[in-house]
């Protein structure tokens, strides 16, 4: 990574309106998750006059269990969408080709390290709303390639062709050795872009989770055999 600056993919309009039409997306969703919660308030409340208010309540359960799901995730993808502006604000777009297919771990790939492109680094894309409508994103992503934005040692901004939709991808944080401090295999240049980006923070309990359960599995597939 060279210290000239390229010209930063926020500063494309189509970047820009890709990211404000994701945006009124996620605040559709959260008005209609909104609404659904209000409109059942009320069937609760007519509903106890016509079958009693055990059986009332017993069927709104589930349905207030559903919608409290969808704003959580409403609320993931806008933390999400935040993040992602800061990252389109500090790094220009670049193009990855087709990735292919891979049913088995689809939301993992490989992208260049930027101090090191010969070498690439694993990635994951994050998980947003139905899980239908994210691996159809996905998909379309690895087979017919994308732009990507970030650092992929922290964190990357994934545009399908046309800018159509925006992907997060997860960051790794394996160059990350304490908090505040550069790595010693992360160059300068890219350590303050980083920091311009805000992805240099410790890694998330999600994040936690995700490589002790990868640890567990690794364990278990390497376990000795019986035989």
């Amino acid at each position: 990574m060279t210290d000239h600056v390229p010209e930063t993919a926020f500063a494309d309009p189509a970047t820009v309106r890709a990211w404000r039409k994701e945006r009124r997306r996620s605040l559709m969703n959260l008005v209609f998750w909104i609404l659904c919660f209000l409109g059942c308030s009320a069937l609760l409340s007519t509903a106890e006059d016509w079958v009693g208010k055990a059986l009332a309540i017993a069927f709104c359960v589930p349905v207030v269990i559903v919608i409290v799901v969808g704003i959580g995730l409403v609320s993931v993808r806008w933390e999400h969408l935040s993040k992602m502006r800061a990252v389109l604000k500090a790094y220009p777009w670049q193009r990855c080709p087709p990735l292919g297919k891979s049913p088995a771990d689809i939301e993992y790939f490989r992208l260049p390290d930027p101090d090191e492109p010969h070498k690439n680094i694993q990635v994951a894309f994050r998980r947003y709303g139905t899980g239908r409508s994210w691996r159809r994103a996905v998909e379309e992503a690895r087979s017919a390639g994308f732009a990507f934005a970030g650092d992929p040692r922290y964190a990357c901004v994934v545009a399908l062709s046309g800018h159509r939709r925006l992907l997060a991808v997860r960051p790794q944080h394996v160059h990350l050795e304490r908090y505040g401090a550069r790595p010693r295999t992360v160059s300068e240049t890219a350590w303050r872009r980083a920091q311009e980006a805000g992805i240099t923070a410790p890694p998330s309990e999600e994040e936690q989770r995700r490589k002790l359960l990868y640890a567990v599995w690794r364990a278990f597939r390497n376990r000795p055999s019986s035989r």
